[in-house]
């Protein structure tokens, strides 16, 4: 009985302090954080960190006041947690493996879920970054080749700092304004690309 009025008691404080409009963050930011492909790569107890941190620094990029403000908190972020977030392998994970999770979750906040607000979430998606996974780097670095450039882009796995992400996310630009004169974003370059790669034949 005792137990039962205790969970009673925490059931009632827990929807007192999360509102609809929390609770409904705080689930896409779950939903985000699944979809992923990064999260296996984290070792077990450092994915509720990673979710409370995703969650603060999503508000703090809803409120970006433009594209230079946007590239700075998502930096900050990535920098800050370098060396901290501990994988399942051992070790800690690269910037690249941060800014790809993030970059997922934002995808999935702001391009999916449309948050925070529908207007908002039109501007935001300009300034989303692509997730771009090996299949879709192996592809970036054929279109270098095809460019005559020595250049090869490391997966997210491999990339260590954010100089290494950001020249990702150049050539991710480069391409689309090369084979899309029509204007996609790297958002919907993620999903294009992610989709038309990993189909079967």
């Amino acid at each position: 009985m005792v137990v039962a009025r205790k969970h009673q008691e925490n059931v009632d404080r827990c929807v007192k302090e999360m509102p609809p409009k929390d609770v409904r963050l705080n689930n896409i930011i779950t939903m985000g954080i699944g979809f992923s492909a990064m999260t296996r790569l984290y070792k077990k107890g450092t994915k509720e960190d990673l979710h409370k941190s995703i969650l603060r620094v999503a508000k703090e990029l809803f409120e970006a006041k433009s594209e230079e403000d946007y590239d700075r908190i998502h930096s900050k972020f990535c920098n800050d947690k370098v060396g901290k977030i501990k994988l399942a392998k051992g070790g800690t994970a690269k910037y690249g493996e941060i800014a790809k999770t993030l970059d997922v979750v934002m995808r999935v906040a702001v391009y999916y879920a449309h948050l925070p607000d529908c207007r908002r979430a039109c501007k935001l998606t300009e300034w989303l970054n692509a997730a771009v996974d090996t299949k879709m780097t192996d592809y970036l670095n054929r279109y270098l080749r095809k460019k005559h450039s020595k250049e090869r882009l490391k997966t997210a796995t491999n990339v260590k700092d954010e100089k290494e992400y950001r020249r990702i996310q150049e050539v991710v630009k480069d391409f689309i304004r090369e084979k899309h004169p029509d204007k996609i974003s790297p958002a919907q370059f993620d999903d294009i690309y992610w989709r038309c790669l990993n189909k079967k034949p």
